[in-house]
């Protein structure tokens, strides 16, 4: 009874989450070419990829408590997000230099290093990086997570801080002032107004990132708390039947599709999260035992990892062999890039992965 049994539908939703991410990156205004508008409407459909990976982490984070908040504690979450991180920053500054060397372009290189703080703390690296930081600050909350245990009335107080920690959210997004993938910035006001030397800057710019994401990571770490504590409190046997899957399925496409319409943002955000997270529990029942989904699921934080240096290949094929599909963005030419990129990287992945040393690092 007290071995723990893996949820292959989350391992499915992991890899959804994975091919998400590489849909979104085949094809955006960036490219510098035409993208019609359909191609734009698809490519939204598939912006819950990082929401569900942080409703995840906080929900399995959360699920046996008290935590034992010790130095081995921050020691795994160093090893398991940090370690990663670095590892795979100064692997896409070696091969992003290298390339930019052999193609004689070294205005790049000059942008690329630019931010060094940026590169170490916040992701710049690469466009996805920003993810194991963010997810990183996102822990610094897991010590509260003992706190509301404790407390006779967690359910009421888990119901009142999720609401809460959603307007807060809502206002930080509203505010313009959430994290700027662009110029891996936040609270761009408060920045200007403290602006004095360039290290000091630095500094106050990484601190401010750290409290959006923070902010952020709020509502994931209040609702994934509540939810486990009704799973615990409740019989939720009627959790696994098959209209309630189906009520769960189509309430996920629903929001997905159109809740941007009539919900705030950060409401939007947060329910297609978590309702994708509630899927993936609630159908792991009718997919035990497959070997094939459980190794995308182990898989699938790698092909996020390695995807943009995978794309990148594939793009120099299909411009030799399919020339045509890299004239304009459109539904085709993202499936066409998505796809291959997405098995491609399953692939790779499930090759180092047999490497212990691998498995460690990466």
């Amino acid at each position: 009874m007290n071995k723990p049994i893996r949820l292959t539908g989350i391992d499915l939703c992991r890899g959804l989450a994975a091919f998400a991410v590489i849909l979104v990156h085949s094809g955006d205004e960036t490219w510098g070419i035409p993208i019609s508008d359909r191609a734009i409407q698809f490519r939204y459909l598939f912006y819950f990829a990082v929401p569900f990976f942080l409703a995840a982490s906080f929900y399995f984070s959360t699920k046996k408590l008290p935590l034992n908040i010790s130095i081995s504690f921050w020691q795994k979450k160093f090893s398991r997000i940090i370690i990663p991180y670095l590892v795979w920053s100064l692997f896409y500054v070696i091969s992003k230099t290298a390339i930019f060397l052999l193609t004689h372009n070294n205005s790049q290189i000059q942008q690329l290093l630019s931010d060094p703080l940026a590169i170490t703390f916040l992701g710049a690296a690469s466009y996805h990086l920003y993810f194991l930081p963010l997810l990183f600050s996102g822990t610094l909350l897991l010590p509260l997570a003992n706190y509301f245990n404790r407390q006779q009335n967690s359910l009421t107080l888990l119901f009142l801080f999720s609401g809460l920690s959603l307007i807060i959210y809502q206002l930080l997004l509203a505010s313009n002032n959430s994290f700027d993938l662009g110029n891996y910035t936040a609270f761009p006001n408060i920045l200007k107004l403290i602006s004095t030397t360039s290290w000091l800057d630095s500094s106050f710019r990484i601190i401010l990132v750290n409290l959006a994401w923070i902010v952020r990571c709020l509502p994931y770490f209040f609702i994934a708390m509540l939810i486990n504590q009704l799973f615990k409190k409740y019989n939720c046997q009627l959790f696994y039947r098959q209209p309630v899957i189906i009520l769960i399925f189509f309430s996920f496409l629903y929001v997905n599709i159109i809740g941007n319409n009539f919900l705030p943002k950060a409401v939007s955000e947060i329910a297609i999260a978590f309702l994708l997270l509630l899927l993936g529990i609630s159908i792991s029942p009718s997919l035990k035992n497959n070997t094939l989904i459980s190794n995308l699921g182990l898989c699938s934080f790698g092909i996020y990892l390695i995807h943009p240096f995978v794309k990148s290949a594939i793009e120099i094929i299909i411009v030799k062999l399919i020339p045509q599909l890299t004239q304009s963005i459109s539904v085709i030419s993202m499936l066409v890039y998505s796809i291959f990129t997405f098995l491609v990287s399953w692939l790779l992945i499930a090759i180092l992965l047999k490497n212990k040393a691998f498995c460690k690092y990466i």
